[in-house]
């Protein structure tokens, strides 16, 4: 036992008095803050921005009037009297001319515009001026059928709601929890895949290394592997017990004095009601996903020779964990869905993909069930692991399959 407390000892020291540990620990939140903020910042600005069209041959107001009717846009009818008070520089994003009579010309209308136009408005644009146009027709073909069918009409918004929350509130905190989860569940895959390529890298060093052959003198093989993987794994605990602090305190202070954007604000409110549980998860998440990886990556390090093509080992064991990253993604958007239900039991996708479905408030016993089968499979994929490596590690000059390694996982 000693000697893998000294191995532990040495893998910690070695990365934490690193320079470059340090740089990175106090510039990644930095990075990952303007990277938060910025989006928030840019959706601000273009709430303020919305598309306006200019319409020529409205002359009765008819179509502009239908057009603006609870839209996101802004739509103004081309009068005498509003083209010589409006200065001439104004900017419109489009021109749309109509023709005299629509209903009869439909396909006469004509969207004219410098610009890339979003597709939200073209539909929109559409899709009033085909219900407009066609209201006309009748009106014109039938005024009384036309009166009873205007009387008729009835616009229904559904209100949601969640819980005893209203729904305004439900709506902000969907949006919160889905940008808080992205950020959690991208944070999660940058330190499980940076930490086990550590593993791999360190390996594969040691093994090139004739050192080792001493080392293994007086101590077990499987207590180096051990010793490296928890070593990096509290070298993690460190760098995310020191970013878990400068969380709090930016979080705590900035949701009282941020003002200027209130996506920011409800992002950061969010945030801190929600810091301790998903610190939480974040933290067993985190655990569970790096020793699953950490094994595979290790046995990658073992395997592998100066010189020899290690891709055969390595792309099968990257695909799933940048899988789970864009269903992280997908989840953060869709919680209850299937591919979030089934990606979030899975142990190779599970880190990720329930970490963002703990930041929606879901059920304590999903993410215990998750966590122990997890759990369950780093205890069988570190004993695989630990066989392939005490086979191996002194191994050289030979070029490993699948076969060799399915041997080693059977001794």
């Amino acid at each position: 036992m000693n000697d893998l407390l000294i191995i532990i000892e040495r893998e910690y020291l070695n990365r934490v008095r690193r320079k470059s540990f340090l740089l990175m620990t106090l510039l990644t939140p930095i990075f990952l803050f303007a990277a938060a903020i910025i989006p928030s910042l840019l959706m601000d600005e273009a709430v303020g921005e919305k598309e306006s069209v200019l319409l020529f041959g409205d002359k009765e107001g008819y179509y502009t009037q239908a057009l603006q009717r609870n839209s996101d846009f802004i739509f103004v009818e081309a009068t005498d009297q509003y083209l010589e008070e409006t200065p001439p520089d104004k900017e419109f994003s489009a021109m749309l001319y109509l023709p005299e009579q629509l209903e009869e010309s439909p396909n006469m209308a004509m969207l004219v515009s410098n610009y890339t136009l979003s597709e939200a408005l073209k539909k929109h644009i559409n899709e009033r001026l085909s219900e407009a146009a066609s209201q006309a027709k009748l009106k014109r073909q039938s005024p009384t059928l036309a009166q009873a069918w205007e009387e008729s009409q009835v616009e229904v918004h559904c209100q949601t709601m969640k819980g005893i929350q209203s729904a305004s509130e439900s709506g902000e905190d969907e949006e919160s929890a889905a940008l808080v989860s992205i950020v959690a569940a991208f944070l999660l895959y940058i330190f499980i895949f940076s930490y086990g390529t550590q593993v791999m890298r360190s390996v594969t060093e040691e093994k090139s290394n004739k050192i080792m052959e001493v080392i293994f003198l007086s101590t077990r093989p499987s207590h180096f592997m051990a010793g490296k993987i928890i070593g990096i794994a509290l070298v993690g605990l460190t760098q995310f017990a020191i970013w878990t602090i400068l969380a709090g305190v930016v979080v705590h202070y900035a949701a009282e004095e941020a003002t200027y954007s209130d996506n920011l604000l409800e992002i950061l409110a969010f945030s801190k009601s929600q810091l301790l549980p998903i610190s939480t998860f974040f933290l067993l998440f985190f655990l569970g996903g790096y020793l699953l990886y950490a094994s595979l990556f290790a046995t990658i390090g073992a395997l592998s020779n100066p010189g020899t093509d290690t891709q055969q080992f390595f792309l099968p064991v990257t695909i799933p964990i940048l899988f789970s990253i864009y269903a992280g993604i997908y989840t953060a958007c869709h919680p209850n869905s299937d591919l979030a239900l089934w990606c979030s039991y899975i142990p190779f996708t599970s880190p990720i993909v329930m970490l963002a479905r703990v930041c929606h408030g879901i059920s304590l016993m999903e993410a215990v069930l998750s966590l122990a089968i997890l759990i369950a499979t780093d205890w069988l994929l570190f004993r695989l692991a630990g066989k392939v490596y005490r086979t191996t590690i002194l191994l050289r000059g030979k070029k490993f399959t699948y076969r060799d390694l399915w041997n080693f996982c059977k001794q």
